[in-house]
């Protein structure tokens, strides 16, 4: 159950993330924001992709 209430805040979360990164105006050039902003995204994205990938690899090994 936890770990299903940690892949709902990590999706809430990712989404937060990417609504922050589309209202910042002139992305053409990467400041320090952006690219905190961007940075954030990826960390967020590959946590979420490894808890996906630990329920997967728990329900197949049971």
């Amino acid at each position: 159950m936890e770990s299903k209430r940690k892949r709902i805040l990590l999706v809430v979360v990712l989404l937060l993330t990417i609504g922050n990164y589309s209202r910042i105006a002139g992305t053409e050039n990467v400041r320090a924001v952006v690219f905190l902003s961007i940075f954030v995204m990826g960390v967020v994205s590959g946590l979420l992709i490894r808890e996906i990938a630990v329920a997967l690899k728990n329900k197949w090994l049971v």
